[in-house]
């Protein structure tokens, strides 16, 4: 692969780790993403990074995770080929609301982003900076949820005491650079989850000192003000727990009596797409709790 393949039609954005383009494939017109990193031999943080995430994508194969279609160097910049979310992303969604979202949305929504955290812990790979800004979403209406940016993911085996993330989504342990595991992306999805809920953070942090202070120091006072059912209110409180080993397992959130129902619409809307992913979690995993077990 390379760049005169593709033709670069807008820059989508910027940052620390360089540039994100929309591109179309001069052959047949589809539209991809394209990430560009300069390489940059005096700062070997960066480019561990670049390599993290191609490793990662490379592994990663599900319906809930941006597709990853190829990497290559040129000249003396790095770029990563992925897939394209029509619809932005979450931040995006929840920014250019006046109201919160329906909570039946909310749920359908946040299943996805629990089965494709399951897939990725599912691999020994934590992401470490789920965020709103880090699930995109795509379909025809928008609702299909894509788990992006593993820049910051790691593989479960290696040194774990490194800081990553964004203040107001990261864990406790994280934040007293204590040894973690897959647990702190659970609770970034219980952040998540209530930020979809009420439009509001449930830590409003700009510094590490206040993430440090408001989320190690404090209990939250959530759902002050806002109407959410007793059940979702259950699940956020579970998912931040400040003891980790307290916090539920995707695999358990998966089986959650009151998401469950919106995991099984998940599979009615987009079962061919489930069918033919190599992903680690089916219906199968209801078997258990049916009297009459699916075939």
């Amino acid at each position: 692969m390379q760049n005169r393949n593709f033709q670069f039609e807008a820059l989508l954005g910027k940052g620390t780790f360089g540039k994100v383009y929309l591109v179309k494939r001069r052959k047949d017109s589809k539209q991809f993403v394209i990430k560009e990193q300069e390489q940059n031999s005096s700062n070997a943080w960066i480019n561990k990074m670049i390599t993290a995430e191609v490793e990662c994508m490379q592994i990663l194969r599900h319906p809930n995770v941006v597709s990853y279609y190829g990497a290559w160097q040129e000249s003396k910049n790095f770029y990563i080929l992925m897939e394209y979310a029509a619809h932005g992303t979450l931040r995006n969604l929840l920014d250019n609301r006046s109201s919160p979202l329906l909570e039946q949305d909310c749920l359908y929504l946040f299943a996805q982003v629990v089965m494709g955290v399951h897939h990725i812990h599912s691999k020994n790979i934590l992401h470490r900076d789920l965020k709103p800004d880090n699930i995109m979403l795509t379909g025809r209406m928008g609702d299909i949820v894509k788990i992006g940016d593993f820049g910051l993911s790691r593989d479960l085996r290696e040194n774990n005491l490194s800081h990553a993330g964004s203040y107001c989504y990261i864990a406790p342990e994280m934040l007293k650079k204590e040894p973690y595991d897959l647990k702190i992306d659970v609770w970034s999805m219980g952040v998540v989850l209530y930020e979809m809920l009420t439009q509001e953070l449930a830590f409003s942090v700009t510094t590490f000192k206040e993430a440090v202070d408001m989320v190690c120091n404090r209990k939250p006072i959530l759902f002050r003000s806002s109407k959410v059912s007793k059940e979702s209110r259950i699940m956020v409180y579970k998912m931040l727990q400040q003891r980790a080993k307290l916090r539920p397992t995707t695999r358990l959130l998966l089986l959650c009596p009151y998401l469950a129902p919106y995991v099984a619409k998940v599979y009615l809307n987009l079962g061919r797409a489930y069918s033919t992913s190599s992903q680690t979690f089916g219906f199968s995993i209801f078997n258990q709790f049916l009297k009459t077990p699916l075939k």
